[in-house]
């Protein structure tokens, strides 16, 4: 489930930290991720704040592990089966939020 990050989706992301952080999740459905693949395919966000995105989403009830893959630290999505309908519903949801009638 590897995709692309646009630079509306930064933006996006910028301005949403909730949506940031479930994105953050959908991209370790697929595969593990480095830390340093996180922060770079979410516009350079510092360790601090991934750190602070995957507490976040270990609040949520997404069971994010992590592990040593060499000398960098990587992180995994352990239920993803267990979560996928309702964080890729959440995910819509917060996409389309908007407070303009």
């Amino acid at each position: 489930m590897l995709a692309s990050v646009s630079f509306y989706d930064i933006l996006e992301c910028m301005n949403n930290p909730l949506l940031t952080t479930l994105e953050i999740v959908a991209s370790l459905a697929d595969h593990p991720a480095s830390a340093a693949d996180l922060q770079a395919r979410f516009g350079g966000i510092s360790l601090a704040t991934l750190k602070r995105h995957l507490s976040e989403a270990r609040t949520l009830g997404a069971q994010v592990s992590s592990f040593k893959s060499g000398k960098a630290w990587s992180y995994r999505l352990d239920n993803y089966e267990d979560i996928r309908a309702r964080l890729h519903r959440w995910i819509d949801l917060e996409q389309t939020r908007n407070l303009v009638l």
